[in-house]
């Protein structure tokens, strides 16, 4: 269910509420600074829908959904550098899950929050109002937060998780690295999996990163496999395939 909650605030009920809701730390950016853009990015941005007199809550949308797939020249558009690094420090794609959930108002930025419906965290980006942001409307989402959002892995540090996970017991994070199937595969094994598992190969195929590990007590083998594009989606339950020799 998607809700949608812009208030008008005035001046003392605005400042009131923003010491709550500012994500940096720092008060919105001051448009003469903000407007600095330079004429290579102008450029890179004008193949971009306009975007000076959307809602903030559409430009937060264009924002998630460019930052979903890896675009990263149309991420820079929306974002400042901060906001920009935030996201893709938090994952290179940020994949399709992402759901708007709310969006508030206070001190002339639009606060605008998604629920990541695979890996169950969210995120808020903070958003010029329409009458404060640059000429051109770039830049506008200048802070970004993630709540709860695990990091994202490849492929290989996935299955190592995955196995540590196991390895130790977790039953919480197991069933979030594997899909039911392989959660069963791997507790059939054992319900603790133990500390003992090395990492001994990796390969790629048909869409999928195949990782191998030995046991250096009992000298069995274990292959996980993980689905790549699971993975560039923001899937959670990407290792799919348990082989146990």
């Amino acid at each position: 269910m998607m809700i949608r909650r812009i208030m008008g605030l005035g001046v003392t009920t605005a400042l009131a509420v923003s010491a709550s809701l500012v994500l940096t730390g720092a008060a919105a950016p001051a448009t003469a600074t903000t407007t600095a853009a330079t004429t290579a990015s102008t450029t890179s941005c004008s193949r971009l829908a306009s975007a000076k007199n959307v809602s903030a809550a559409t430009y937060a949308d264009r924002l998630v959904r460019a930052w979903g797939r890896g675009d990263v020249a149309a991420t820079n558009c929306y974002a400042s550098t901060a906001t920009s690094r935030t996201l893709f420090g938090q994952a290179s794609r940020g994949g399709i899950h992402w759901r708007r959930v709310s969006a508030e108002g206070a001190a002339g930025t639009i606060y605008v929050t998604y629920h990541d419906d695979a890996r169950g965290g969210d995120l808020t980006i903070g958003v010029q109002n329409v009458g404060l942001r640059p000429a051109d409307g770039w830049h506008a989402a200048y802070t970004a937060r993630f709540r709860g959002e695990p990091k994202a892995w490849n492929a290989v540090q996935w299955s190592d998780n995955l196995i540590r996970a196991w390895g130790r017991g977790d039953a919480k994070w197991t069933a979030y690295y594997a899909t039911p199937r392989a959660v069963q595969q791997l507790q059939s094994i054992a319900a603790k999996g133990g500390p003992h598992w090395t990492r001994i190969a990796t390969e790629g195929a048909a869409g999928t990163t195949y990782v191998t590990y030995r046991n250096t007590v009992t000298g069995h083998t274990l292959g996980i496999g993980v689905s790549n594009a699971g993975l560039s989606q923001g899937d959670a339950h990407a290792a799919y395939m348990v082989r146990y020799r």
